[in-house]
């Protein structure tokens, strides 16, 4: 047995293995080192004989520490489900399987990708850690173990016994100086005009004098100019090392070699034309090194792929450009700041203006990685051949810089959310207008499900993915986290997306995720249309706090008038609203096959507006929809996950916020 003693922590109760004072910052995706230490990880674990004592949980509230998002969420064991708890809003966890369909893997034994071990990134700035393991398969009690670590073990490595008894697993903390919530930290927390400040979110920072001066940054005048040409011997060699602030510069003494005024005008003159010559040929360099790297992203990023599919469907593609880097800079006067219509996980969106004068929202993403790119180009044929009023059309794309831009239909009003929770006199909710959008919801949504050989599942269907055009027509957006499915599969996912007050109980429970998930989630949105509420609220009680339980509770004892919206409650006809909401109550059926289908749906729908406008009003209020066939190429891979989603400009609530979306295996 291995015996070892480390510094204790008094304020937080812990070990401390190592600890580093480092002030550099290194941001590479979202990490970066900084001022932190590493402590022995609290580990959950059953099934060991030798019966281990760990700490299995922590707490930071109160201290200046935090858990780095360095560290990665580590569980072990077979068929077991690991979750985080105290993520808030967030889900975190992962499943580890044994099966034979996992353990097939590439490089299976070597990373931990699901067989034996699985591992999911955390939510920067948690200062207490849970966890919870909890077993997939009845059967005999296996060892399993959860923590939270920034190392990275095979799968072997991880199984060994050597680890599981000997080895100690740290675990990444980081101390930050707090400020109160929701205020940026000013250059008065820093020493003044020497000293940066570094943020990792509105609520703790830390300070480090500027490149050229040392010191303390946290006191007034703490950080003093360093004079290079005293502590750097030889700096400047020959020449003459001249002190400034926070920097030097080296001069020359020139001898005098310039005998008459002749000599130097050619000297001059000679000088001047090897400076513009010198400026051309880096131009010409600069221009010829920026297009070969254009034709390098173009041809990585599936150019060629994507023309060869454009040729071969060339009847049925919805006329999507290909679209020059130069175009698109045009367009968004260099991606100026002014333009942005919205910002989200993935990316942000900017207001363009193409040269034919069609306006455009281009959406400029974070990141795609390259063995996703193939799926991206096959994602952009099958949304082109969308041809539907009610869905964002997408019109093009750029594929010459390192990260695929895309280019949307701009769609000018606001979300229905918005219109919902913050009403407008220039366009009043009323009940024919809030029926009328359900169906064009349901249309689009039952039109995603037949168009194509296998249905397309929107995953993220809530009011803040549907917009109003100038007519004030709904058009579906976001097909950000959407899914191509052979029919009568399901999607087996191993972490579940989508948005608190939306997402499917059964979906949560099973992460098998099929056509009728949307159908609860657009569910959900029937109610938001009925009753005016918000899909998840901290001013209802803990038990309806989710609109969908709320609904529920007040149908079940008879109260539907009560939780009506006002502002409709005196034009509905209670035998519309009745029906309306007996539909709502099908689509939230825990159990999916008792929901009706997204055509279902939409026939009841359009009954019910049917019955009251009658035919001629239906036709002229909401036209009907040309429905085409999707040709798709056999090449076609249909399971991809694609990190394009569709920012919005829309005040959004922070009643509904998404889920923390990781990679799927």
């Amino acid at each position: 047995t291995i015996h070892l003693s480390f510094p204790f922590l008094p304020s937080i109760g812990l070990d401390v293995i190592s600890f580093s004072l480092t002030d550099d910052f290194i941001y590479e995706d979202r990490s970066h080192k900084s001022n932190g230490f590493q402590i022995q990880s609290p580990r959950k674990t059953s099934g060991y004989s030798y019966g281990k004592k760990d700490v299995q949980s922590l707490n930071l509230t109160g201290s200046p520490f935090f858990i780095s998002d360095n560290n990665k969420f580590t569980a072990v064991g077979c068929n077991i489900k690991a979750m985080m708890v105290g993520t808030g809003p967030q889900i975190v966890g992962c499943e580890a399987r044994c099966g034979k369909e996992t353990r097939y893997y590439k490089d299976a034994d070597k990373s931990c990708v699901g067989y034996k071990c699985c591992q999911t990134k955390i939510p920067p700035g948690l200062q207490v850690y849970d966890s919870t393991v909890e077993k997939l398969e009845p059967g005999k009690n296996v060892c399993q173990e959860a923590y939270l670590s920034r190392e990275d073990f095979s799968t072997y490595t991880l199984t060994s016994p050597d680890l599981t008894e000997n080895v100690i697993v740290t675990m990444d903390l980081e101390w930050r100086l707090e400020v109160p919530p929701n205020i940026v930290p000013k250059s008065s927390h820093c020493e003044i005009s020497t000293s940066v400040i570094r943020t990792d979110d509105q609520y703790k920072y830390q300070c480090r004098c500027r490149s050229g001066y040392e010191g303390n940054p946290y006191l007034p005048g703490g950080c003093q100019d360093i004079d290079e040409c005293r502590t750097i011997y030889g700096v400047c060699g020959k020449n003459k090392c001249v002190n400034v602030a926070g920097s030097f510069r080296c001069e020359k003494t020139w001898p005098a070699i310039l005998g008459n005024s002749s000599a130097g005008g050619i000297l001059s003159s000679g000088l001047f034309l090897i400076a513009v010559g010198t400026w051309w040929v880096c131009k010409v360099n600069k221009k010829q090194k920026a297009a070969k790297q254009k034709r390098k992203f173009f041809k990585r990023n599936g150019g060629l792929l994507l023309e060869q599919q454009m040729f071969s469907l060339h009847g049925n593609v919805n006329k999507t450009k290909l679209l020059s880097s130069n175009d698109l800079e045009k367009a968004t006067d260099r991606f100026n700041a002014s333009r942005i219509l919205g910002q989200g996980g993935q990316g942000t969106v900017y207001k363009g203006m193409l040269e034919d004068g069609m306006i455009v929202a281009v959406k400029k993403s974070k990141a795609l990685k390259e063995e996703n790119l193939e799926e991206f180009i096959n994602e952009i044929i099958l949304l082109s051949q969308i041809n539907h009023r009610n869905v964002v059309g997408i019109l093009g794309c750029c594929l010459e810089t390192e990260v695929p831009m895309l280019v949307y239909e701009f769609i000018p009003n606001r979300s229905l959310f918005d219109h919902i929770q913050n009403p407008s006199e220039d366009f009043p909710m009323t009940r024919k207008v809030r029926l009328c959008i359900a169906c064009e919801v349901a249309d689009a949504l039952s039109y995603l499900g037949i168009a194509a050989g296998v249905p397309i599942y929107h995953r993220d269907v809530k009011s803040t993915n549907i917009l109003l055009d100038e007519k004030h027509r709904a058009k579906v957006s976001d097909f950000g986290i959407s899914r191509s499915v052979a029919i009568d599969d399901t999607h087996l996912t191993t972490i579940v997306q989508g948005t608190v007050g939306y997402v499917d109980p059964e979906y949560l429970q099973s992460s098998h995720f099929t056509g009728k998930s949307d159908v609860y989630s657009f569910g959900v949105v029937l109610i938001e249309l009925l009753t005016g509420g918000k899909p998840v609220s901290i001013l209802r009680p803990q038990e309806v706090r989710m609109l969908g339980a709320y609904f529920l509770e007040a149908m079940r004892n008879d109260r539907l008038h009560e939780i009506i919206d006002a502002r409709i409650k005196e034009e509905c006809d209670q035998e519309e609203v009745l029906a309306v909401a007996k539909l709502a109550r099908r689509c939230l059926s825990l159990n999916s096959e008792h929901r009706p289908t997204m055509r279902d749906v939409f026939i009841e729908l359009d009954r019910l507006q049917s019955k009251k406008q009658g035919a001629q009003n239906q036709a002229e209020n909401c036209e009907e929809h040309t429905h085409i066939q999707i040709a798709i190429p056999e090449s076609m891979s249909l399971s991809y996950y694609s990190p394009y989603t569709v920012v919005e400009n829309s005040s959004f609530s922070p009643d509904s916020k998404p889920f923390m979306i990781h990679k799927t295996l």
